[in-house]
C-alpha cells in the first residue's frame, strides 16, 4: 500500500500550507510517539492512537485500547473507510482523499482545534520556588547534607561503639571481639552473594582498611592456589598478575553468583585469536549458537607411550581415532537380539551396564573386566581344567600360571583328555617312575606351549587385545621358548575426551544415550563415539537464545584451569590468617571449602 499523507495548515492571514510525506507498506500508524507515518504532535494524542490498515482492497481504521476515535460524528474502535470520510483524533481531522497519481490512497491531516495559551497559563501557574518556604537554595542544601551526615556516619559509628557484640554471634577474626552493628549496614552499597553470607556480617574480613577496595590477599586467605587462565610465557596479554581479583569478581551485587557468566566476557579475547598471538592452535569462538568451532576430542595416538592427539575434528577428514589397543565393537553388544551370556542365558544390552557416571557426573567409570566383562568371556583355557582361568590384567604371569598348571597335572596324574599320554590319566597320586617323570614333564612343555598359541591363549587374549611378537624364532614342542614368543599391548582408554571443558551426565540423565552417541553402529574400538556440536546445539544456544536453552562460555569451560599453575603463589602464603579454616557443624567440622 502506497498512500499519499497530505498535511495542511491553515494560515491567519488566510491561505494554506501544505506538507506531503509517502508512506509504503499494509499498516500505517498515527499518533504522537516518533514511529508513527501519521505524525500528530499535539500533547491530547496518545503515542499510539490508531492503526489505518488494508483488508481485500479496503482501507479500516482501528482504534489503540482506551484511545478515543471517531469516524464522522460515531464514536467508534474500527470502521471502514469510504472516500469522504474523515477521521477525528484528537484534535486533527483526517480525511480520506480520492485516489490520485501513483498512489493507492490519499490522507488529508489538518489540526483543526489548537491548543491555544491554556498551557503556558498552566506550566505558569504551577511553578514553585524553593525560597516561598522560607529557607534559600544554600541553607536546604546545608541541611539535607548534615542529615545525610548524621544517619549514614555519625550515627552508626556512636552506635557501633556503645552496643557490643550480640551474645550470639561469634568474630570471625582471631583474637578481634569487633562486630559490625546493625546500624552500620547503611553503608552497604548491597546484599551479599549467597557463597558469603556466612561471614557477610564481618566486613573487616575483606575490607582490611577503610575506604580502600579489597585487596587479593583477603581473598586468597580462602581461594589460596586459584589458577592461571592460560600460560602467560605463551598467552602474555591474558597474564592475570597485575589484574585483582575484584576486578573481575564483583561482590555486593545481591543474592547471585560473582563468577562473570556473560560471553562477552570471552568473546573479547577468543573472537578473533589469530589477531592477538601466532602461538595457539585455538580456533575463533565467541558465541556457542553461531560462531564456535567443532569439538577436537583429545585421544590415544600410541597406547603404549600414552601419548595423546588432538589434531582432528569430530566429522572431520580424516575422522579422528582411538587407538586405545582394545578390540571391542559396540555393535555386537548392543544388537537387539541380545547376546549370549553363560550364566544367564540371552541378554539385551544397554549402555547403562557397562558405563556408569562417577560421583560428580562429569565422566564415566572406567570399565573393568572383573566387573563388566567376566559374566560372558570366561578365560577358561582348558576344558578338563574348568576350575582354571587365565589371569586377566597380568600377561607377565599367565605364562607362567599355564605352565604351573600342567607341571602339576603331569605330577599327580588324573587328566581325563583322551589324547593325553596314558601315565598322564592314571589315577591321582600313583607316583612315577624316573623315565615316566621324563615323558611327563616334556608333555607339559609341549602342552604349556599348545595352549599359548592356540585358540585359547593367543586366540583368546586376541579377541579383545592386539598382541605382538616377542621371539622371531619357532618355538620347540617341547619346551616354553624364551623369551616369551607373544606379548599384550598394554591398553591406554580415554577418561577425558575433552580436558578443557565441563560436561555432566548427571543434568542430561533425562535425554537417551543414543540420541547423542552412535554406539549402536560403531563397528570398531578405534571410533570416537563424542557427539558433534550439532547434536549440543540442537538443545543448546548462544547466550541470547530465544528457542534454546541460552547457554554462555562458562556453562561448559572453566576460567581458572586446573592444570596449570597458581594465579598469585608467593601472595597466597603472605595472606593474613583472617577466617577460620574450619567449621562446626552438628556431624564434626569440616574445611570451610566443603558443604556440610
Amino acid at each position: 500500500m502506497r498512500t499519499l499523507i497530505r498535511h495542511v495548515t491553515r494560515k491567519s492571514r488566510g491561505g494554506t500550507a501544505v506538507r506531503d510525506e509517502v508512506a509504503e507498506g499494509e499498516k500505517i500508524l498515527a499518533g504522537r510517539g516518533n514511529d508513527c507515518a501519521i505524525h500528530l504532535p499535539d500533547p491530547r494524542v496518545m503515542l499510539h492512537h490508531a492503526d489505518l490498515t488494508i483488508r481485500d482492497g479496503k482501507l479500516y481504521v482501528l482504534a489503540a485500547p482506551g484511545a478515543d476515535l471517531r469516524v464522522g460524528d460515531s464514536l467508534t474502535q474500527i470502521s471502514k473507510l469510504d472516500v469522504g470520510s474523515k477521521i477525528r483524533i484528537g484534535p486533527y481531522e483526517i480525511e480520506f482523499a480520492e485516489k490520485g497519481g501513483d498512489f493507492d490512497f490519499t490522507l488529508h491531516v489538518e489540526l483543526v482545534l489548537a491548543l491555544g495559551d491554556d498551557l503556558e497559563k498552566l506550566v505558569a501557574r504551577s511553578r514553585i520556588h524553593i525560597d516561598r518556604i522560607g529557607l534559600s537554595m544554600r541553607a536546604w542544601v546545608w541541611l539535607l547534607a548534615s542529615v545525610v551526615l548524621i544517619g549514614t556516619f555519625v550515627a552508626p559509628f556512636v552506635f557501633n561503639l556503645l552496643v557490643g557484640p550480640p551474645p550470639d554471634k561469634l568474630s570471625l577474626a582471631p583474637g578481634k571481639q569487633h562486630y559490625v552493628a546493625a546500624p552500620t549496614k547503611v553503608w552497604t552499597s548491597g546484599s551479599i552473594s549467597a557463597a558469603h553470607k556466612f561471614f557477610g556480617d564481618s566486613c573487616e574480613s575483606c575490607h582490611e582498611k577503610p575506604f580502600v577496595p579489597v585487596r587479593d590477599r583477603a581473598c586468597l586467605t580462602c581461594h589460596a592456589g586459584v589458577q592461571n587462565h592460560a600460560q602467560p610465557a605463551i598467552f602474555p596479554f591474558a597474564d592475570l598478575s597485575e589484574r585483582t581479583c575484584q576486578s573481575c569478581h564483583k561482590e555486593h551485587q545481591g543474592n547471585v553468583t560473582i563468577v562473570l557468566g556473560d560471553e562477552g566476557f570471552c568473546a573479547d579475547c577468543h573472537k578473533d585469536m589469530g589477531a592477538r598471538t601466532t602461538r595457539s592452535t585455538l580456533a575463533n569462538a565467541s558465541d556457542f549458537g553461531l560462531h564456535h568451532p567443532e569439538f577436537r576430542p583429545t585421544m590415544v595416538k600410541d597406547p603404549a607411550l600414552h601419548s595423546m592427539d588432538r589434531s582432528r575434528s569430530i566429522g572431520g577428514t580424516p575422522p579422528p581415532v582411538e587407538n586405545s589397543g582394545l578390540k571391542f565393537p559396540h555393535d555386537k553388544h548392543l544388537r537387539t537380539t541380545g547376546v549370549k551370556d553363560p550364566g544367564r542365558g540371552v541378554v539385551t544390552l544397554q549402555c547403562a551396564d557397562c558405563h556408569t557416571p562417577n560421583e560428580t557426573g562429569e565422566t564415566m567409570q572406567a570399565v573393568s573386566f572383573e566387573q563388566n566383562c567376566h559374566s560372558c568371556h570366561i578365560l577358561r583355557f582348558d576344558t578338563f581344567v574348568p576350575d582354571r582361568e587365565l589371569a586377566h590384567g597380568k600377561p607377565d604371569e599367565v605364562f607362567k600360571q599355564v605352565r604351573d598348571v600342567y607341571d602339576a597335572l603331569a605330577m599327580r596324574g588324573g587328566y581325563e583328555e583322551p589324547t593325553a599320554p596314558a601315565l598322564l590319566r592314571r589315577k591321582p597320586g600313583e607316583p612315577l617312575s624316573p623315565v615316566e617323570k621324563v615323558t611327563a614333564t616334556n608333555w607339559a612343555a609341549s602342552k604349556t606351549a599348545d595352549v599359548f598359541n592356540g585358540r585359547f591363549g593367543r586366540g583368546l587374549c586376541e579377541e579383545c587385545h592386539r598382541t605382538f611378537d616377542t621371539n622371531t624364532g619357532k618355538p620347540t614342542p617341547t619346551a616354553l621358548p624364551e623369551p616369551k614368543p607373544w606379548s599384550i599391548e598394554p591398553p591406554t582408554v580415554t577418561t577425558l575426551w575433552m580436558p578443557k571443558a565441563y560436561f555432566t551426565h548427571a543434568r542430561h540423565a533425562d535425554v537417551p544415550c543414543a540420541e547423542c552417541h552412535a554406539a549402536k553402529a560403531s563397528t570398531s574400538s578405534t571410533d570416537v563415539l563424542i557427539p558433534g556440536i550439532a547434536i549440543c546445539q540442537s538443545c543448546h544456544g548462544g547466550e541470547k537464545a530465544a528457542d534454546r536453552v541460552p547457554s554462555t562460555c562458562v556453562s561448559c569451560h572453566r576460567f581458572h584451569r586446573k592444570d596449570l599453575e597458581p594465579m598469585r603463589p608467593e601472595k597466597a602464603d603472605a595472606a593474613p590468617h583472617i577466617l577460620p579454616r574450619e567449621r562446626t557443624f552438628a556431624g564434626g567440622t569440616l574445611p570451610m571449602w566443603e558443604k556440610p
